[in-house]
């Protein structure tokens, strides 16, 4: 009845993690452990063919992936040769053509570069490269984020226990009804260990020790005592001893060493877990002591009442006695255990991670080994009763365990241990595989073919010029005697112009680069002709009188600061020069007149030129002068008009002037004004640091308000934005201009 008691409350504890029927006999266990025996078996054979099949079946795969790729470099290498093989044949075609046909060529062809590989090959060797690329990098991603953990970690528990003894026949048993009691004590253990997690699943495997304590009563009489009684020797017929040993027990530890393996799993919405599995273990320590306490009485039958407590005839009450016993021989161990508790990653999401739990052991072999047990005295193969009824002194008995006796040759003992489990487990740090990087993705080709637009012939040794529209990097570079020009450049979009001696420069193309792409660009060049030369004249007269002023001329390109031509104007104000057609810049200036700047557009033609002379009240627009947009910042392109402007009034320290800022309607009309009075008080600041003296010099801005042109167009807009300054004074002196 009290092992079916203990056996309910096993089950109640661990009825939601793993029930477990309790094993009465050895037979029953055996079933059991051949059953799960067959099964794990029988589990393993399974996962061995089916790993089996996966291996085959990954196999032939790639060995069909191996011969796939065969073929295709197979078919790209016939494919890169036959490319190749076109290739010669065409330029040794184009080499023919060129030589036969030198003097007459229909049209401009250009010849194709003789590369290794061409833009297709080269497009298809890099793909093989980020597919092999992606598909490590594939592997590499999946094994690093595998849901698995390594753990190491320790434990502790500590709870109930007992051995669950049966099976001890003592000799007496029915002369005195002597029984033995178990009653449990406090257990416990420590352990180290590994913990494999695997998304949800647990495995746990490491070594652990615990002890087992019990404590197993003897007694054969109702008020739990055991008697013995004899007559006193010449009086044995009138005298009679007694002895009684009450609170006789025997306690009783184990210690196993084991080794655990458990399997569980831990719940996705709440943070539980729960293992079961098996203890195997065997006894390394053992301890044992019997106590109780003797009552030593005397009755004579000449006597009215017993003597006792009397010292002089070692006749004392209560005698307590408490003394270490043969130790018990403990063997194999084979535990069921389970255990349920709580993680607190959910609170304490680091390493180390806390667990709490609740656990069951209870070993189903016999853990005694009484054929290993090695008896102090012939007397210990006897019963415990019989020990103590046959020595002469009462508490000269052998002192020896109930379970170190003949009475427990055919014992059986089961530890048992319930309690709490706490456990810290770290994470072990995992080995990652990095991705690879992937290579440099191979830079476009382009190639620039030039020729003769009349002849068809190729041009070498064109100065071909290539500029990124996006960064405005610039590369410069000739064609050789083909005519051809070719690199590698960074997708996106190019300016590309040509020079040569002797050809007008070519019109700017714009040419798109795409990855994996090689274009040849064909640009002709025309030839320039022999130039025609004009005679320019040009005269000079005052703006309000119109008389003929004696000027000194300049003149220059457009795209070049040269001075081509430099004269001074007769006495009727008559320039002129040999020039060829085209634009040009001319400068005049004159003693007592502004400097002017004027654009000419050469073609056969006389040109009057107006000068503005110099007095109060003349208002000049300054030419050529750039600001930063929206800003009051002087560009370094107006140089030129902020010199020539310095220039006149350190040459004329008598003349004062007032400089007046403009703007366009565009903003409000407070910015406006703030920016045309910023402007104006630039040229002027500008000036003072040129040495003009700042007394000479007012400023003001008037935003928006005074236009010259429409402000509905960017050129009326244009005209809007603009310096100007008003002589204010000439302190009555001639006015000498200086350029």
């Amino acid at each position: 009845m009290k092992r079916i008691i203990y056996i309910i409350l096993l089950a109640m504890g661990l009825a939601a993690v793993a029930p477990m029927a309790s094993l009465v006999d050895n037979n029953v266990a055996a079933v059991y452990a051949a059953d799960a025996r067959a099964k794990a078996k029988a589990q393993r054979e399974k996962e061995k063919a089916k790993l089996q099949k996966a291996r085959e079946k990954a196999k032939a795969k790639a060995a069909k992936e191996r011969e796939k790729k065969k073929k295709e470099q197979a078919k790209a290498a016939a494919q890169k040769q036959k490319a190749r093989e076109k290739a010669k044949a065409q330029q040794a075609k184009a080499k023919q053509s060129s030589a036969s046909n030198k003097q007459v060529a229909s049209k401009a062809t250009a010849p194709k570069v003789d590369n290794s590989l061409s833009a297709a090959e080269e497009k298809a060797q890099y793909m093989e490269q980020i597919a092999a690329i992606d598909k490590a990098n594939a592997k590499a991603e999946a094994y690093n984020n595998r849901d698995i953990t390594h753990r190491l970690g320790f434990w502790g528990q500590v709870g109930y226990s007992n051995l669950f003894t049966s099976g001890i026949a003592f000799d007496d048993k029915a002369q005195t009804g002597f029984q033995n009691k178990d009653k449990g004590f406090v257990g416990g253990g420590l352990g180290l260990g590994y913990q494999l997690r695997y998304k949800q699943f647990l495995m746990t495997v490491g070594a652990e020790f615990n002890t087992y304590n019990s404590i197993m009563g003897i007694s054969n009489q109702p008020d739990g005592s055991v008697l013995r009684s004899f007559g006193m020797e010449p009086y044995a017929t009138t005298m009679t001893y007694t002895y009684n040993f009450a609170k006789m027990q025997d306690q009783l530890i184990g210690g196993f060493a084991q080794v655990p393996i458990l399997f569980g799993m831990e719940l996705k919405k709440l943070p539980l877990f729960w293992q079961a599995g098996l203890k195997a273990g065997i006894g390394v320590w053992s301890g044992s002591k019997i106590s109780g306490t003797m009552t030593t009485t005397i009755q004579d039958n000449e006597l009215i009442d017993g003597l006792v407590d009397m010292y002089n005839h070692s006749l004392v009450t209560d005698q307590d006695f408490d003394r270490p016993a043969t130790s018990v021989k403990w063997g194999l161990n084979l535990a069921a255990t389970a255990e349920i508790g709580v993680n607190f990653d959910q609170w304490i999401n680091a390493s180390p991670r806390l667990r709490l739990s609740l656990f069951a052991d209870y070993g189903f072999l016999n853990a005694l080994s009484y054929k290993a047990a090695a008896p102090a005295s012939a007397k210990a193969q006897t019963d415990l009763p019989a020990q103590l009824l046959a020595t002469a002194n009462p508490l000269d008995f052998p002192t020896n365990s109930a379970l170190a006796t003949s009475s427990a040759a055919n014992a059986k003992v089961n530890p048992f241990l319930v309690g709490a489990k706490i456990a810290v487990w770290f994470d072990l740090p995992r080995q990652k595989k990095y991705t690879r990087d992937y290579p440099k993705k191979p830079t476009p080709r382009m190639g620039v073919y030039m020729f003769d637009e009349n002849s068809a012939l190729a041009l070498g040794g064109v100065a071909v010029q290539i500029t990124n529209t996006e960064s405005g990097k610039q590369m410069q570079k000739n064609t050789n005697r083909q005519g051809l020009l070719q690199g590698r450049f960074a997708p996106g979009e190019y300016r590309i112009s040509a020079t040569k001696n002797g050809y007008f420069p070519s019109d700017t193309v714009l040419q798109s680069v795409e990855e994996f792409t090689f274009d040849t660009l064909r640009l002709p060049l025309r030839r320039i002709p022999a130039p025609i030369i004009y005679t320019l004249c040009m005269n000079v007269y005052d703006e309000e009188s119109h008389e003929p002023v004696e000027a000194a001329a300049r003149l220059t390109a457009l795209t070049d600061t040269v001075v081509l031509y430099a004269a001074q104007a007769s006495d009727d104000g008559f320039i002129e020069t040999p020039l060829t057609e085209g634009d040009y810049i001319a400068h005049f200036t004159a003693t007592g007149y502004m400097p002017k700047d004027d654009t000419i557009h050469f073609v056969r033609d006389t040109a009057d030129i107006f000068l503005r002379h110099i007095k109060e009240g003349i208002k000049v627009k300054i030419e050529n002068l750039f600001f930063a947009t929206n800003k009051t910042v002087i560009l370094p392109t107006s140089e030129q008009s902020m010199s020539d402007l310095a220039s006149f009034l350190l040459q004329n320290p008598s003349v004062t002037i007032h400089i007046t800022g403009h703007t366009d309607a565009v903003g409000s009309d407070e910015a406006n004004q703030i920016l045309s009075e910023g402007r104006a008080n630039a040229v002027r600041a500008d000036l003072i640091k040129r040495g003009v003296a700042p007394e000479r010099m007012t400023a003001e801005g008037k935003g928006e308000r005074e236009h010259v042109a429409d402000n509905d167009t960017e050129e009326g807009r244009q005209l809007n934005r603009r310096v100007e300054f008003t002589i204010t004074g000439t302190g009555d002196e001639d006015i000498q201009q200086v350029f």
